[in-house]
């Protein structure tokens, strides 16, 4: 399910009042940004060198390993992979080694011809660099779904490309796993190849516990319905805790956004960050890990991101698996890093307004219209920007129109609507034939080409197409007919 997708532009006569018509349907929130939080700095200045107040060992003799994962590409997505390097500053700062540090990430944003400074990445406006340093371990085409279960399972052979680091524990070993990108009910995208779903992540998490190595692990992540990677899926009795972004039908939002006067740097115009995943670092930027719980994160977390904006733009974090170890200090997977080890980062305030936020399915459409509209007049920027705006529009038409067509030919116009956008209740997966969602959703690309990151909210309605018993020739006559 790649990110890329064809598309023209939508014709040399449009004219200017349908471009607004058009972004008032899309990006009808950009009318209302906030312009708080004017002040707000993030220094990072001794984030890498310095006194190193922890080892990779933790206090019973385990290693702590770490697994960050980035799971998109593009200078639009620069927040994802901001993410991962602001955790990865976080970990070392607090004493893990890289030989136990894996990340992944494509890195294409640090020397973007669009970057306004070259080989600089920040995570927060006016913020620091947190791009140096950080390995390259799986990067470009090599930043893919089997590559990251080769590298928690600990299985080099199974590696293709790539640094070859992976998760090589023992059974005395705590294991920190982040994950920050876009997904869907039941679905999360990787930087190349194909996306992970939601049985497969947690297969693989079975794996690892069956091989009895690690002591326990926790996983952190971030994307739109994250919560139905692991909703009726992950046990609760193979020590692994899970904290989502957002419950199962939720989207996600990104904040430290174009547009944001009262906090964004003029020179970007793309997200800075997202929602959960600022919370839970500026929280360890601040606070000392050896003294924080997992659960009192969670509560810090939950709270930032239930209130949001302001502007009803925030999501419920969620917590899966076995919470019974939720009292674990953050110290034990994150390393040590004591409050008075640093200046500035201390001096954060996770209460702090975050500013205006847009929902990350839109972030793209909030970038084209920003480039379009601080762009000089009949300049050659702002036609491409004009065509990549309107190209995405159609697209996101085109789709909507596709699954809704589809849905009447296979369920009938009286139950489509009904069927395809059924939530299960709390405790139930997706979908009870991931193999059957997983060949819908081959089918419809096959025909009808990418759903791409915005269809990825789409796997909901081929789940439950499964789930009252469509199968992949009924899927094949729709959207053949569809489509063709």
């Amino acid at each position: 399910m790649p990110s890329s997708y064809g598309g023209g532009r939508c014709g040399g006569s449009i004219k200017l009042a349908a471009l607004k018509s058009c972004l008032i349907i899309s990006i009808w929130w950009l009318s209302s940004i906030s312009r708080a939080n004017a002040s707000s700095k993030l220094g990072f200045a001794d984030f890498i060198g310095g006194q190193r107040a922890a080892a990779t060992l933790s206090s019973n003799g385990g290693t702590r390993w770490a697994v960050l994962v980035a799971g998109s590409s593009g200078w639009m997505n620069y927040r994802h992979q901001a993410n991962v390097c602001h955790a990865y500053q976080i970990l070392k700062k607090a004493g893990l080694k890289d030989e136990n540090i894996v990340v992944f990430m494509y890195d294409d944003i640090a020397f973007s011809v669009n970057n306004p400074m070259p080989g600089v990445i920040i995570n927060r406006p006016k913020g620091s660099d947190v791009y140096k340093g950080v390995p390259k371990d799986y990067t470009g085409d090599n930043a893919t779904a089997n590559n990251l279960y080769a590298v928690i399972l600990g299985n080099k052979t199974a590696l293709s490309g790539g640094s070859g680091k992976v998760v090589d524990s023992g059974p005395d070993d705590f294991i920190f796993i982040y994950y920050t990108d876009h997904g869907g009910p039941g679905v999360v995208e990787m930087a190349a190849g194909d996306p992970i779903y939601a049985n497969d992540l947690v297969d693989v998490l079975k794996k690892k516990n069956s091989a009895n190595s690690y002591k326990s692990m926790v996983f952190y992540l971030e994307a739109c319905e994250s919560g139905s990677m692991f909703d009726g899926l992950l046990p609760n009795n193979i020590n692994i805790y899970a904290t989502t972004s957002t419950n199962p039908k939720e989207l996600g939002w990104a904040i430290y956004c174009p547009g944001d006067h009262g906090s964004m740097s003029k020179e970007y115009d793309t997200c800075l960050g997202d929602l959960f995943s600022v919370s839970w670092m500026e929280d360890c930027d601040k606070e000392d890990l050896r003294e924080e719980t997992l659960e009192q994160q969670y509560e810090v977390v939950r709270k930032r991101t239930g209130e949001g904006d302001g502007l009803n733009r925030s999501s419920n974090v969620m917590q899966y698996g076995d919470t019974s170890f939720t009292g674990n200090l953050l110290s034990a997977y994150m390393g040590n890093n004591p409050k008075n080890s640093s200046t500035a980062i201390d001096e954060l305030d996770s209460s702090t307004p975050l500013g205006s936020s847009v929902s990350q399915r839109d972030a793209d459409l909030l970038h084209f219209w920003h480039k379009f509209n601080m762009a000089p007049t009949g300049s050659r920027e702002k036609l491409e920007a004009e065509d990549k705006l309107f190209a995405e529009i159609s697209h996101r038409k085109k789709v909507d129109h596709n699954i809704n067509q589809i849905g009447k030919l296979l369920l009938g116009y009286e139950n489509n609507a009904k069927v395809l956008k059924n939530v299960r209740p709390s405790g139930q997966p997706l979908v009870d034939d991931w193999d059957c969602l997983k060949n819908l959703v081959r089918t419809y690309e096959r025909y009808c080409g990418s759903l791409s990151t915005y269809g990825m909210k789409y796997t909901r309605d081929f789940a439950n197409m499964c789930n009252v018993g469509v199968n992949n020739y009924q899927m094949v006559v729709a959207t053949v007919h569809t489509c063709s």
